[in-house]
């Protein structure tokens, strides 16, 4: 193999394949290497790679469900279904019962509830901008539980006369008096809610622990540094260094689909005492725990797509719907899993990626050169491609690593394609000038078979027995025309006759057997076959196109002063043997038997019986309705030992003249029956009423002498009327 892979990458100069497959394969990889390193990449393959990235974050390994995260959701704008006596109880859940946004007060409580209770950290996932009710209490519980909670800031845009500027919502004063000399958004206890989706489809697939002065235009302060919710959540759970270093954007991985790794626990319950007692155990659910708390109902808006797909599920029975849209606070608490597990995933170089792209186009050369078998050879480029998918998740799950995908995939599918192309076109190309080479040679139809199906017409050519239909055709006189003639001006005459009986001998779908000499041998049924009817009335056809060719020819002969043509056709119908005869150095497809030896002896007996046509018995059979045939004679040709019947075509049926020929033809028919019988007086009356209406008919002629020997000589009770040959 090693051998073969070498022998077809060696320098030639004259090999147009190597050189435009080298062309194509080599081409592709470069395009997509140039697409790969311009930074304005096509949108289609920046979409085409993130669909494969996402296939994998969706069949891939996910991020385990940390017990120590839980999810509080606002999932309603108002609760209304407490009892009297659960809202005399408690004021707090008489606010719930307001329109969203709520006093201030609540969420003083819920963090004191939860902190209390004994949570590590609580996050909120809101924004407290301006001043509003609640906030004494709420300042209160952010200063008592300072090292316990984190809430958010929010970088936007901002349409201004300048254009678009960016601009940092931080908590009000009144709720968080920051210890930070720059302002709240730099205290520990704030950190940026923001998730930044891909601009191309607004999918979340990276997250952001830190923001850099540098990549906020001039929001920050030099040298600043701003950091996420996330980020500050793991600070206060006391794992600063589970935190991501430095600030760009880290791929993770998902838990779960929308609400099936950490379901959303109604806010509503976590503040009513019946439930704080009854599900959470007086909060000892909470205990050492990040609490997360955001708004998960639709009308806050806060849903992003995530690459995980909308797909159903049947699980016991029971339809599941995978949702790819996921809240904000669901998303952060992904996003707390990935970096308490480690589960980032590292893009592969632009370096590495480009020699994948390089592999890839060599890998395509090179089974370009070693699998010649183009159907092999696709399925061995798909066989490459899911491979290639297969390696590409499983450095996903094993190694944390992105490689790309699209890139080399479309380089392996669209050089496989072109090259299939280049070489179908160019086998058409080939096949195409071999063809119209082979066929100034051998028959087109055998050409065909040769060259279309060269297993069945070689397996033809060890020799098998089919009934097929021989015509031959003779120039008459032909020897005695090459003792005077100009040997080139005959040459060129006899092509100008071989080209037109070749024409109507192929446009009745025969094959041409040979030349010989002036001789033509046609085939119908030795390739391709229609049945014996068909076959016959093709060959039948052919004889009578060949004699109006010759008509033509003739006529224009006779102008040019050349000499005029004439020829006999015979045509046989039988069983005879199609085999490859010859040498190993030259052979032809030729058909060989008594059927082949008849149809010979039947054209040679045209000059005996002063007709251009004669047929053999078994084609009166096969012909009879669609020609109107005429009966020679019951012929005993020169080596056989019986008579067979003999006829000639008077022509086709469904012409005009077909009723004034049925008429005359029948009285002939009749006579040579009379003579066939013995009665030679009533069959002379019957000839020589068809020599009425033809006085030159040579047949009726030859049969009244025929009938005058026999009255003569009178023959014995044996005698059937059989012409009996002495000659060819």
């Amino acid at each position: 193999m090693f051998r073969k892979f070498l022998s077809a990458f060696k320098f030639k100069k004259h090999n147009r394949r190597f050189w435009v497959v080298t062309a194509i394969c080599g081409g592709t990889a470069l395009l997509f290497l140039m697409l790969g390193w311009t930074h304005n990449n096509l949108s289609s393959l920046v979409g085409l790679e993130a669909y494969t990235e996402d296939l994998r974050a969706t069949y891939g390994t996910k991020t385990p469900i940390d017990p120590q995260l839980v999810l509080i959701g606002i999932d309603k704008p108002a609760y209304l279904d407490y009892s009297d006596d659960e809202l005399k109880q408690d004021p707090t859940l008489r606010l719930l019962q307001t329109s969203f946004p709520w006093s201030r007060a609540v969420w003083a409580d819920l963090i004191t509830h939860l902190c209390d209770a004994g949570a590590k950290v609580v996050v909120l996932d809101l924004v407290f901008g301006g001043q509003g009710e609640g906030d004494e209490a709420m300042k209160a519980a952010m200063d008592k539980y300072r090292d316990h909670v984190v809430i958010g800031c929010n970088i936007h845009d901002v349409k201004t006369d300048r254009g678009i500027s960016m601009t940092l919502d931080v908590p009000n004063p009144s709720v968080l008096e920051s210890s930070s000399t720059l302002s709240p958004g730099f205290d520990e206890r704030v950190g940026f809610v923001n998730i930044w989706p891909d601009p191309f489809d607004d999918v979340i697939r990276f997250a952001r622990y830190r923001l850099e002065a540098s990549q906020a235009g001039d929001l920050l302060p030099t040298g600043t540094v701003l950091e996420s919710l996330e980020a500050r959540a793991l600070r206060k759970f006391g794992r600063p260094e589970l935190i991501p270093p430095g600030s760009q954007p880290l791929r993770f991985r998902y838990t779960d689909w929308a609400g099936r790794g950490y379901p959303v626990i109604s806010l509503g319950d976590v503040l009513a005492p019946r439930y704080w007692k009854h599900n959470f155990k007086d909060g000892e659910f909470f205990r050492g725990k990040i609490v997360l708390v955001g708004p998960t109902a639709d009308i806050f808006q806060d849903a992003h797509k995530t690459p995980l797909p909308d797909k159903q599920a049947v699980i016991q029975g029971i339809r599941v719907d995978y949702n790819s849209v996921m809240h904000g606070p669901e998303i952060h608490l992904n996003m707390l899993g990935a970096a308490l597990h480690r589960t980032f995933l590292t893009e592969a170089s632009d370096y590495e990626n480009s020699l994948i792209v390089v592999l890839a186009g060599l890998l395509a050369t090179a089974l370009s050169f070693l699998v010649h078998q183009p159907l092999r050879r696709l399925i061995a480029i798909i066989a490459l491609m899911v491979l290639y998918s297969y390696a590409s998740l499983w450095a996903w799950n094993h190694w944390n690593i992105v490689w790309g995908v699209a890139n080399p995939l479309l380089v392996l599918a669209l050089s496989g394609v072109l090259v299939l192309a280049f070489d179908y076109f160019s086998e058409r190309f080939e096949k195409t000038r071999t063809r119209k080479t082979l066929e100034r040679y051998v028959s087109k139809n055998v050409v065909k078979e040769l060259l279309d199906n060269p297993a069945t017409y070689f397996h033809t050519l060890e020799g098998v027995r089919k009934k097929v239909t021989i015509l031959f055709s003779d120039v008459r006189g032909f020897t005695t025309l090459t003792e005077g003639a100009d040997s080139a001006a005959l040459v060129r005459q006899l092509n100008e006759y071989f080209a037109e009986m070749v024409k109507d001998v192929f446009s009745s779908q025969g094959t041409l057997d040979k030349f010989i000499g002036d001789a033509v041998m046609a085939v119908w049924g030795n390739i391709v076959t229609q049945g014996p009817e068909k076959d016959a009335q093709h060959a039948v056809s052919t004889a009578l196109a060949m004699k109006r060719s010759l008509v033509k020819l003739n006529a224009d002969w006779e102008k040019r002063g050349m000499i005029k043509l004439a020829f006999g056709i015979g045509i046989n119908h039988g069983e005879a043997i199609v085999a490859n005869m010859g040498s190993m150095e030259k052979m032809e497809l030729t058909v060989i038997g008594d059927t082949v030896n008849t149809a010979s002896r039947l054209e040679g007996l045209t000059k005996k019986f002063h007709v251009d046509l004669l047929l053999g018995p078994e084609m009166g059979r096969l012909v009879r309705d669609k020609f109107i045939l005429r009966t020679v004679g019951l012929i005993q040709p020169k080596g056989k030992t019986v008579g067979v019947e003999v006829y000639t075509v008077m022509g086709e049926r469904g012409t005009a003249a077909d009723e004034k020929i049925e008429a005359w033809l029948a009285g002939y028919e009749t006579a040579v029956k009379l003579y066939r019988a013995q009665k030679f007086m009533e069959g002379i009356e019957w000839f020589k009423r068809c020599l009425e209406d033809h006085a030159d008919d040579y047949l009726s002629q030859m049969y009244i002498k025929e009938c005058e020997e026999l009255l003569k000589n009178p023959p014995d009770a044996h005698w059937n009327g059989v012409f009996v040959m002495t000659e060819k």
